[in-house]
């Protein structure tokens, strides 16, 4: 299932947006052709975003004193 975003009554061969502009579809043949379009035209809010990776972060180290 794939449901995507655009203008409201956005039309796109025989595709239509609801007045809302969401599509949901599970036909495979339009989820390729709306991808196409992705994100110049509409967007798809089903998918995730890829999340950044989390770094590390770098240990504290305690400062070392001298007795000098």
């Amino acid at each position: 299932m794939a449901e995507y975003h655009a203008s409201p009554r956005y039309s796109l061969d025989g595709i239509e947006f609801d007045v809302r502009g969401v599509y949901v579809t599970e036909d495979v043949e339009e989820i390729a052709r709306l991808d196409v379009l992705v994100p110049t035209w509409i967007s798809r809010i089903d998918a995730k975003e890829p999340e950044e990776p989390k770094k590390p972060r770098a240990k504290k180290v305690a400062a070392e004193t001298s007795d000098e």
